[in-house]
């Protein structure tokens, strides 16, 4: 059976995996209208509060220990949200849908 040649994204199915880093507080991932950031692993130089919006304000997503977090399960952001992180180094797999 050949192969589809469908290019085209599923409605739901995650895209390619991104990754994103910060040096110190700030903007982790910007904001995109419509879309929704599903967070699967934080690299953090310390302890750190990911939120959606800067010094932790607004939704709280995650609170992130130094070290690596590598999740069992995404943790989705709300959509059109960016991603902000409140001290330390910052590094961040996700994907968008």
């Amino acid at each position: 059976m050949p192969r589809s040649t469908n290019s085209q994204q599923t409605q739901g199915v995650p895209s390619v995996s991104l990754t994103a880093n910060k040096t110190g507080a700030g903007a982790v991932v910007a904001a995109s209208s419509g879309d929704t950031i599903v967070i699967t692993d934080i690299l953090a130089s310390a302890a750190t509060t990911l939120s959606t919006s800067a010094a932790g304000a607004d939704t709280i997503i995650a609170y992130a220990p130094a070290g690596a977090s590598n999740l069992n399960q995404g943790i989705p952001v709300p959509t059109s949200s960016g991603v902000y992180s409140s001290a330390g180094n910052v590094t961040m797999n996700y994907y968008i849908i």
